[in-house]
């Protein structure tokens, strides 16, 4: 084609077209006015344009007092137009939005413009726009358009199943007709010349103008975009099923391995069946049995998850039932549960424990009332380092602010290698060291009563092997009734200990006969009345005569024990009185103190026959004996009156030591006189004396 028809044909769009009011978005046509001049047509460059095959619009184009353009490349890519190396800044109030790279479709320009667009009638996602020129839109957009010569757009939003897949853009180029007669005329027929001038005319009158999309085009750009979604959609597919037949590949080529060792296990096997036929069929059993087994497992799965819950339950019911208290501790050192005992050790409840800096809220300070520091805390060593620590006596403070000793022992907790918290056990020590130091006043008190004796002894055995016994006759007796008598002592003293340890077990064995309670106060009596006339006591013994069901060794061990402390501890020139009276059953209920009066216990016979009151007899028919061993002594304070009974306990340990004794001689009246089913007990005021009571059943006469 002449350059000067490819002029005529292309450059009636150069100048004009790319002309843009200022500050203004909308593309103008040549046929509007520019900056309020009216409508020319621009002048052909001198020298005709060649296409330019890259598609980048000249800067020299573009009205730079309007703005600065870098010029833009267009191409088409995968059916899309894509800006390439778009670098393109607009000035509204100093305002820059640069342009990067991006598939046109995707743009915000675009994306905005197309919103503005009205769809065609025939569908809402549709938009058929003729002539671009004439459309409103951002101005780089327009540029665009304009470098890659697009006159007309279809755009089809392509859709499968009511789920967006991308959008279908078709461009028209304008009216612009390269070559529009082919073959050989005769330049002088007129005839021949007549369609070539008529051509003419009409390239004159469509020139610059665009195509129009006909409905015809839009339904065959609608089906084709149908074609496209459900091809799209078929690749999606298509991947997706490719991706599984992978999957599927590797699966059977794993069971084809599989399959080969197996293959080559069972040519081993049958290689040996003859040596191993009974062990096979041994393995098979036993393969059997195994499968039989995870069937059963399996079956029970379910009931074993249900019973998660109620084990967890238990669980929870177990940690509060224990007598220790136990909490948990996250890495950071905070309460994460607590069980009631240690809650009612502590003083809180448990909610107000957990989330609490077990620290500072419950190990702050030492014994010595020193702050705690956090690095010598046992505890959070363990969650430092991971050890556990076992402490035998520390403090814990509750929440009056008091103190109590505990035994603790801190565990880490370990997951996947990591300390995640440590759990704390621990008990209330305060029994155990009130013990403790009943064993060491113990203890001291039965080395004194050991050594005294064993030095008396050990001289005169001394005195004896020397033979200055033999030289001084006179003083011999006295000193071998002082070895004796002291020997007698160590005797009752290792009685004293074998009997506490057999009540304490319960192996005492009492050789319970007939006697009368008047035989029993007088030997009693009798066996302490020297050691009452040594210490200037007057000691005042009224028997009562009744008949006991009794072993009467221990009730006069228990008479001698309870005559032998108060004459101990009564000055000289008092009085100690032992007396008996006979009491029912409602007197006896009376006189005994609330601890001890719950219930008395039924007499029973030699025989087995129990002896009960009736409603009638209760107020006449005696059924027990009340004895009382009075002193006129320093008295017991009131806090000591109830645990006076049990073993190493004492009022005074420092006066006891003076006086002799171990503390254990009213545990063991007590052990004797429970299991004579009777009860004892002590009334005492200080400075006014005490008064030891005791109850022993009386022996049935109506028994057969």
């Amino acid at each position: 084609m002449p350059a000067s028809w490819q002029h005529e044909s292309r450059g009636g769009r150069s100048e004009g077209q790319r002309q843009r009011f200022q500050g203004s978005d909308r593309l103008l046509l040549p046929s509007e006015p520019v900056n309020g001049q009216a409508d020319k047509q621009p002048d052909p460059p001198a020298h005709p344009e060649q296409p330019d095959p890259t598609g980048l619009l000249p800067a020299e184009t573009i009205h730079r007092s309007d703005l600065e353009l870098i010029p833009a490349q267009m191409h088409r890519q995968s059916g899309s137009l894509r800006l390439a190396a778009l670098s393109a800044t607009h000035s509204y109030d100093d305002a820059s939005y640069p342009l990067h790279p991006l598939i046109l479709e995707h743009h915000p320009y675009w994306q905005t413009w197309l919103e503005m667009e009205e769809p065609v009638q025939v569908s809402p996602s549709i938009w058929a726009i003729t002539d671009l020129y004439r459309a409103v839109m951002p101005s780089d957009l327009a540029l665009a358009f304009l470098a890659a010569q697009v006159r007309g757009i279809l755009i089809i939003r392509l859709q499968y199943h009511q789920k967006t897949l991308g959008y279908l853009s078709v461009f028209r180029q304008e009216i612009d007709v390269e070559r529009i007669w082919a073959g050989r005329i005769d330049r002088n027929d007129p005839r021949q010349q007549r369609p070539r001038l008529s051509f003419e005319t009409w390239r004159e009158l469509k020139r610059g103008q665009s195509h129009s999309w006909t409905t015809a085009d839009i339904e065959l750009a609608q089906a084709l975009s149908s074609h496209f979604a459900m091809t799209l959609h078929q690749n999606m597919l298509y991947r997706q099923v490719c991706a599984l037949n992978v999957d599927l590949e590797q699966d059977i080529q794993r069971r084809k391995q599989a399959e080969l060792k197996i293959s080559a296990l069972n040519a081993e096997l049958e290689q040996r069946v003859l040596q191993r036929t009974a062990e096979l069929q041994q393995m098979n059993a036993e393969l059997s049995q195994q499968i039989a087994e995870r069937e059963r497992v399996l079956a029970e799965r379910q009931q074993v998850e249900a019973s998660l819950a109620r084990l967890s339950h238990q669980l929870e019911l177990i940690l509060n039932s224990a007598g220790e208290g136990i909490y948990g501790l996250d890495a950071q050192g905070k309460i994460t549960f607590a069980n009631l005992a240690a809650a009612r050790m502590l003083g809180y409840d448990v909610d107000a424990l957990v989330g609490q800096w077990m620290h500072t809220f419950l190990h702050h300070s030492k014994p010595d009332g020193t702050p705690y520091l956090l690095a010598e805390s046992p505890i959070y060593l363990t969650l430092r380092n991971g050890t556990v620590h076992h402490h035998s006596e520390d403090l814990f403070w509750r929440r009056d602010g008091s103190s109590f000793p505990v035994e603790y022992i801190s565990t880490p907790i370990c997951e996947q290698g990591e300390i995640v918290g440590a759990v704390v056990l621990f008990k209330d020590i305060t029994a155990r060291q009130h013990i403790e130091q009943m064993k060491d006043e113990f203890v001291s008190i039965v080395s004194h009563e050991l050594r005294t004796p064993l030095t008396s002894i050990r001289s005169t055995l001394g005195l004896l092997a020397s033979g200055w016994l033999n030289s001084h006759p006179e003083k011999s007796q006295r000193m071998l009734e002082i070895a004796f008598s002291n020997t007698n002592r160590l005797v009752r003293l290792i009685s004293d200990i074998l009997d506490i340890e057999r009540i304490k077990f319960g192996k005492v064995t009492m050789e319970k006969r007939l006697c009368d309670a008047a035989d029993l106060m007088t030997q009693s009596g009798d066996a302490m009345r020297a050691m009452a006339e040594k210490a200037g006591i007057q000691l005042v013994v009224s028997p009562l005569s009744a008949p006991l069901w009794a072993d009467p060794d221990r009730i006069i061990q228990t008479f001698t024990n309870l005559l032998g402390n108060a004459i101990k501890f009564s000055p000289p020139g008092t009085t100690v009185w032992l007396t008996a009276e006979r009491v029912t059953s409602a007197t006896a209920q009376s006189v005994l103190p609330s601890a001890a009066n719950k219930s008395m216990p039924n007499v029973t016979s030699p025989s087995g026959a129990e002896s009960t009151d009736s409603a009638t007899s209760s107020s006449s028919a005696p059924a027990f004996i009340l004895f009382r061993v009075q002193d006129q002594g320093v008295g017991i304070p009131a806090d000591k009156l109830e645990t006076i009974f049990d073993r190493f306990q004492q009022v005074d340990a420092s006066n006891s030591r003076s006086q002799g004794g171990t503390g254990l001689g009213l545990t063991i009246c007590r052990g004797i006189v429970q299991q004579h089913e009777g009860h004892i007990w002590v009334e005492s005021r200080l400075g006014e004396g005490s008064t030891f009571c005791l109850t022993l059943p009386l022996y049935p006469t109506e028994s057969p």
